[in-house]
């Protein structure tokens, strides 16, 4: 049962993440850009030397679309306002 909390918390914890990488990507953050990244590229080495994705692989599927659609954005946003700075 105590195992059971334990991966409920990291699956929380974890979703909060993808969140949050959402929401700063479509403002335009560069911050979604490093979640994406983080969340698609994170690896952690085992016990056996091994090293494996952090993330499951449709958590790396968010995180690439948090990377894309940030990059959208804040090309966007970037753009809006040195239309804004020649007016």
């Amino acid at each position: 049962m105590i195992r059971n909390n334990a991966s409920q918390k990291i699956d929380n914890s974890t979703r909060n993440y993808i969140y949050t990488g959402y929401l700063t990507a479509i403002f335009g953050g560069v911050l979604g850009l490093v979640i994406g990244w983080d969340i698609m590229k994170k690896k952690k080495t085992l016990y056996t030397g091994e090293k494996v994705f952090s993330y499951s692989l449709m958590d790396r599927q968010h995180g690439a679309r948090i990377l894309i659609l940030a990059g959208i954005c804040f090309i966007l946003l970037l753009t809006l306002a040195i239309i804004a700075l020649d007016a």
